[in-house]
This record gives structure tokens, C-alpha cells and sequence, in this order.
């Protein structure tokens, strides 16, 4: 998956977004087909949930693409809990009432000198909105649901939050192809492969333009 930063709107603490997502191709099984086609919710990351969080990014899949960011009890309070200063919103989406991963959203013209510096030559960056995710062990990664997540959270969170966003991107990481493959199925397109000190990244973009249902800025 790819992987950011994060703040939390207190006027939007008891808000809940739904969207009904369809499958993105034929299912495997019974089991592929609800989870495929069932709703994705999101409500705002709350101090509750940081012991999951803590466990989420303690996984060696997720620890794998995490760029040794300290992802200790004491660091996890600090960079996602309510004494956060920054303006980064962080999400926690359901699957039939289950928390199933971590999303979060920023304006990518806050990373212009950072992680969105070489996004520029690619997009505008007051016009853009940049995301970073992470799918939980226990979604049963693999099965439809990451690229679900992130459909819905663009089109019922990002954009309709963010008016005057046109594009959302994600940079991942060339080498983690199912965190690529999940944003090409819920819709992102490859704009460019980046080069990064850590490795090949690749621009992923959704384009307000091509979601018939996002609000108009």
C-alpha cells in the first residue's frame, strides 16, 4: 500500500460516508462477491483507535513500504492522536461495521518542498489532493476490497470534501505492485515513475472529470 501523514475536522467526528461499490471484475467466490459489492464506510480516526492503528502498521507487510518510520506505541500517539497540530485528515473505513484500513487526506501543495516535489512537473498542486492508505491484515487483503476502499473514499470523502481538488493522488512505491494494482482498479491512472531516494515511485491521479458523481468545483 502506499503510505502519509494526518488532522481530523471535529465538525465532522459524527459524519459517516457511505457509497455502494461495485465489483471490479468477475468474483473468485460467494465470499469475493459480498465483499466486493458491499459498503465501504469511513468515519474520522479517533483516539480509540490508535492500539489498531499500532497494531495495523506493526505488520511486516505494512512495515515492508513504511520507509522506517518509527511506528512505536509512543510514536503512533504522536503523529495520529488528538495533540496532532497539522491539517492532515485521517480516516478509518468499515466493511459491514468493521474497521478494515486507515486512510488519510492532505492538500499536496502542504508536501510542495516534500513527498508531492516532484509531483509539480505533473500536476498542479493547488488543484490536487494527495492520499496514503493502508489495508488491514484482516480485510483479507487480495480480495477486492483495497481498491473498493479507495474508490469510495475519493468519491465520497476527497472530492466532495475538497471542492477545489481536481485530482487525488497516491505515489507508491514501483515495487509494491498490489498497492498499483488497487489504485489502477479503483480508477487512478499511471501518470509518471518517479525516482525517490528510497526507490522508483509511481504517480497514480483520479481525476475529478472522470467520476460522473463528484460535486463540480
Amino acid at each position: 500500500m502506499a503510505f502519509g501523514r494526518g488532522a481530523t475536522d471535529d465538525g465532522f467526528r459524527r459524519r459517516v460516508y457511505t457509497r455502494r461499490v461495485p465489483s471490479e471484475r468477475p468474483p473468485r467466490s460467494t465470499a469475493a462477491t459480498s465483499e466486493a459489492t458491499a459498503e465501504i464506510r469511513f468515519r474520522p480516526l479517533e483516539d480509540g483507535d490508535l492500539r489498531r492503528m499500532h497494531g495495523w502498521l506493526s505488520d511486516p507487510a505494512v512495515v515492508e513500504w513504511w520507509e522506517g518510520r518509527d511506528v512505536s506505541w509512543p510514536a503512533v500517539v504522536q503523529r495520529y492522536g488528538s495533540g496532532r497540530t497539522d491539517a492532515i485528515e485521517h480516516w478509518i473505513a468499515l466493511h459491514e461495521g468493521e474497521p478494515i484500513g486507515w486512510l488519510q487526506c492532505y492538500a499536496a501543495s502542504s508536501e510542495a518542498q516534500g513527498e508531492a516535489y516532484h509531483w509539480r512537473a505533473h500536476l498542479d498542486l493547488a488543484e490536487t489532493g494527495a492520499i496514503d492508505y493502508l489495508v488491514a491484515r484482516e480485510a483479507k487483503r487480495g480480495r477486492g476490497l483495497g481498491s473498493s476502499m479507495l474508490r469510495a473514499f475519493v468519491r465520497d470523502v476527497a472530492f466532495p470534501r475538497h471542492p477545489e481538488w481536481r485530482f487525488v493522488a497516491a505515489g507508491p512505491f514501483e515495487a509494491n505492485v498490489p498497492s498499483c494494482r488497487a489504485l489502477e482498479k479503483a480508477g487512478f491512472e499511471r501518470r509518471a515513475t518517479l525516482d525517490d531516494e528510497a526507490g522508483p515511485c509511481v504517480l497514480m491521479v483520479a481525476s475529478r472529470a472522470d467520476d460522473p458523481n463528484a460535486v463540480q468545483s
